[in-house]
């Protein structure tokens, strides 16, 4: 993979095929300068030396490409999905839809599923590109930190996920009230956006002056970019227009910032 992350234009928003709309919780980080910098390897590791670091970081890495195997898996089979819907079997992936994302009528009515499996599902190639080479760097600079265990690396990759879709329904059913109380909602939240932001709020926490390259030319501290996306979603937050999921963003960054404070913060090697 190329070192250079790009912004696509900053902040795009994603073409949807499917008849109802669906947000697309899309965003990008720029690359890194050093993935590592900030976060120090030890020279001694309180499980083992630094061989239990290293088994650590292993693990934690295992971990990340499992969670982008099964992001890929699944936008896998959604495209032969889309496939046979383009030769006129459309059932099988309006099925598929239906119980993988995220949408408020469907939740309210017991697809209690949909808030986990949404987080791993994507039709759109732009969307699973910039979610997978984001999380990629993000998430292999967030294992190598000392203090995250594989534990707590799956912790704050799924917590902040899971919080992405809370705060996508409790958004979409503000948003609903304003149409009446039997308004029906026609949109569908998918995407590994939210996870992404939780992971990248911890790092961001870890490591918040780690350089990071705006179209691999200006420079940033980390905790400047994660802020800034964090006020990008704030202010779209409640927009009619915008097809991205800012409130699944802000989800996946609330659990993050928790996360850190709670569990994380003051934690020596």
């Amino acid at each position: 993979m190329s070192s250079l992350l790009r912004l696509s234009k900053t902040f795009r928003t994603l073409r949807t095929p499917e008849s109802s709309r669906t947000l697309s919780s899309h965003f990008v980080y720029p690359s890194h300068t050093s993935r590592y910098a900030a976060i120090p390897r030890p020279r001694f590791y309180s499980s083992g030396g630094y061989g239990g670091y290293q088994a650590q970081v292993t693990k934690n890495h295992a971990i990340l490409y499992g969670l982008m195997g099964t992001n890929i898996a699944v936008f896998g089979y959604a495209c032969y999905l889309k496939m046979q819907a383009t030769q006129g079997y459309q059932v099988p992936f309006v099925k598929f839809m239906d119980k993988m994302a995220l949408n408020l009528t469907t939740f309210l009515h017991g697809n209690y599923f949909s808030m986990l499996t949404s987080v791993f599902t994507h039709v759109d190639i732009g969307h699973i590109f910039s979610n997978m080479f984001t999380v990629y760097f993000m998430g292999s600079f967030l294992a190598s930190a000392p203090i995250i265990t594989p534990f707590r690396y799956l912790t704050i990759a799924l917590g902040s996920g899971l919080a992405g879709s809370v705060g996508y329904l409790f958004n979409r059913y503000y948003q609903l009230q304003a149409e009446g109380p039997h308004a029906r909602d026609y949109t569908r939240g998918i995407g590994f956006s939210g996870a992404v932001m939780g992971i990248s709020t911890v790092a961001a926490c870890l490591a918040p002056h780690s350089q990071v390259l705006i179209y691999g030319i200006v420079p940033m501290p980390l905790w400047a970019l994660v802020t800034g996306y964090a006020i990008y979603d704030g202010y779209y937050v409640n927009s009619t227009n915008s097809r991205i999921g800012h409130a699944g963003h802000l989800g996946g960054l609330a659990f993050g910032l928790v996360y850190y404070f709670a569990r994380l913060r003051g934690l020596r090697v």
